[in-house]
């Protein structure tokens, strides 16, 4: 185990390398000024220039790479034209709200993922695996954007249960459960697609795992049915499925951009949106090697932890 962490945080850095030169391409292949689109048509062309020379749009690619990569190894992102604020700080003030989203949403898809396949798979060519195949299937096909609208036009609109918008009510206390009302919309509607494809992958998994031959013996000397499921076939369930969780948080960061603009959840993805239409490009290019980095870093401890539920992976 040490060996193989070991291993994975010496390529690291390589990997956080490539993501900063992906997003930085990226970015400085987007059609347009920057400079003219924050100064608008009618700015002089001194002001223009010295915008340039500012954002280090007069220097060729390979060196503006290498100085915003000093900038990085100086642990600063730049400074956001737009707010007129250092990235970094704005980029650390928003990305709290998006964790909290993020971590929320996986919890709530891990639990109705796991819980779901494992239902279907102990009910295997039943009517209850039918329906819950079909319920899997669903929320895999269902756009989060669109449960989002459909949500806030039944829970928040028609029946008046949760609020539509926001971190915290205007007039409330800003307390632990007015956050908490206002979670729940945009976390359920992240969480669906995710709860979609853990269940459907849970299920397979879990049809695998408990006809394993282990656990027929197991079976066959008497152990109670409850603590073969809870004790062996769970945990053989969960070092299949630790990666695909992984991945999942992943995706939930990346849909966190269009859930915090639909229910103005003051995040990193509502930030994102507003400085790409600003063209901000430091500031679209710091929150998005955060998130990238953050989805890296929790693939690493995803890995990390499939291993230590299966020890017969190390080999590998």
């Amino acid at each position: 185990m040490t060996a193989y962490l070991i291993k994975r945080l010496a390529m690291l850095p390589l990997v956080l390398l490539g993501v900063a030169l992906v997003v930085f391409l990226i970015m400085s292949l987007v059609p347009g000024d920057p400079a003219l689109a924050i100064l608008g048509p009618y700015a002089t062309p001194e002001r223009l220039a010295a915008l340039r020379a500012e954002l280090g749009l007069d220097q060729p690619l390979p060196v503006r790479f290498a100085r915003w990569l000093g900038s990085l190894l100086r642990g600063e992102l730049g400074h956001s034209v737009s707010l007129e604020r250092p990235v970094l700080d704005v980029v650390l003030e928003r990305l709290g709200p998006t964790l909290l989203l993020a971590a929320a949403a996986l919890a709530l898809g891990t639990l109705a993922g796991l819980g779901a396949g494992m239902l279907a798979a102990l009910r295997h060519n039943r009517p209850v695996d039918r329906l819950v195949t079909l319920g899997v299937v669903l929320g895999i096909s269902l756009p989060s954007f669109w449960l989002g609208l459909l949500l806030i036009l039944v829970f928040a609109i028609w029946l008046g249960w949760l609020p539509a918008s926001g971190m915290v009510a205007v007039w409330g206390d800003g307390g632990v459960l007015d956050v908490a009302r206002h979670l729940v919309l945009p976390a359920v509607s992240l969480a669906l697609v995710a709860a979609g494809v853990i269940g459907r992958l849970t299920r397979g998994a879990a049809i695998d795992v408990l006809g394993a031959d282990h656990l027929r013996l197991a079976r066959g000397r008497g152990v109670r049915e409850r603590r073969v499921l809870m004790v062996h076939g769970l945990k053989g369930v969960l070092a299949r499925m630790v990666p695909v969780i992984g991945l999942q948080a992943g995706f939930v960061l990346g849909g966190a951009v269009y859930i915090e603009t639909i229910f103005q959840w003051p995040g990193l993805g509502r930030l994102l949106v507003d400085a790409i239409a600003a063209r901000d490009l430091l500031l679209v290019q710091g929150g998005v090697l955060v998130l990238a980095s953050a989805y890296v870093l929790v693939n690493l401890a995803a890995d990390l932890v499939q291993h230590q539920l299966d020890r017969r992976t190390l080999g590998q």
